[in-house]
C-alpha cells in the first residue's frame, strides 16, 4: 500500500492532469468562438477585428500545443542498450560537436545501414534496423570512419582521458584533476573499494 506522501503526490498529479484537461477543453471552446468571430469580421470586411481575432487564434493554438504534444514513441530497448554501452564515445562526440551534429551523424549512419542495397552502387546495406547485423556493421563503420568524420575515434570500451572527462564535466583540467585527487585520497574510486 502507498504511503501517505505517495498518496498525496498521486492526488496532486491527478489534480494537475484534471486542470490541464479542463484548460484544454476551455481552449478548444474559446478557439471555436474566436474563429467564428474572425470569420464573421472577414465577411463584414472588418479587417482590423479579423486581424485581432486571428492573433487570438494563434495564441490559443500555441497554448494548446503546450498541453497537447504528440507522443514520442518509446526508444527501442536495443538502441538504448547500445547507447548505454557506448556512452563514453557518445559523450566525447557531444563534447566536441554538440548534440545536434552528433544526432545528425548517427542518423546518417543509420540511413546508410538501412537503405536498400543497390547492385549498381550507391545504395545502402539493406539491414533490418536494430538487428545484430545492423549493430555489427554500425560498429565496423564507426571504427573505420569515425575519426575521419568527427575527429573522435570509435574505440569500444575505451576510457576517457582526464582532459576529455574535464571538458565533458564542464571543469577546467586543473579543477578536474584536483577533484580526482581528492576522491583518490578519500578512497572513493571503485577500484579502491574492497569487494
Amino acid at each position: 500500500m502507498a504511503t501517505y506522501a505517495e498518496q498525496i503526490a498521486q492526488w496532486r498529479q491527478q489534480r494537475a492532469q484534471q486542470q490541464i484537461a479542463d484548460r484544454v477543453n476551455q481552449i478548444r471552446q474559446e478557439h471555436t468562438q474566436v474563429i467564428r468571430e474572425r470569420d464573421q469580421a472577414i465577411a463584414d470586411n472588418d479587417m482590423e477585428t479579423a486581424e485581432l481575432r486571428d492573433m487570438d487564434c494563434q495564441q490559443l493554438e500555441q497554448e494548446h500545443a503546450q498541453y497537447v504534444r504528440p507522443q514520442q514513441p518509446p526508444m527501442d530497448q536495443r538502441l538504448a542498450r547500445w547507447g548505454a554501452m557506448n556512452k563514453d564515445y557518445i559523450d566525447r562526440l557531444i563534447a566536441a560537436h554538440g548534440n545536434e551534429k552528433v544526432t545528425h551523424y548517427l542518423n546518417t549512419i543509420d540511413q546508410r545501414l538501412t537503405a536498400p542495397k543497390n547492385p549498381y552502387g550507391g545504395g545502402g546495406f539493406g539491414l533490418s534496423r536494430y538487428s545484430q547485423d545492423y549493430f555489427d556493421r554500425g560498429k565496423d563503420w564507426l571504427q573505420l570512419y569515425s575519426e575521419q568524420d568527427t575527429g573522435i575515434p570509435y574505440e569500444p570500451n575505451a576510457t576517457l582521458t582526464a582532459d576529455e572527462a574535464a571538458k565533458i564535466s564542464g571543469l577546467s583540467p586543473k579543477a578536474y584533476n584536483q577533484a580526482a585527487q581528492e576522491i583518490g585520497r578519500q578512497g572513493r574510486f571503485s577500484w579502491q573499494q574492497k569487494r
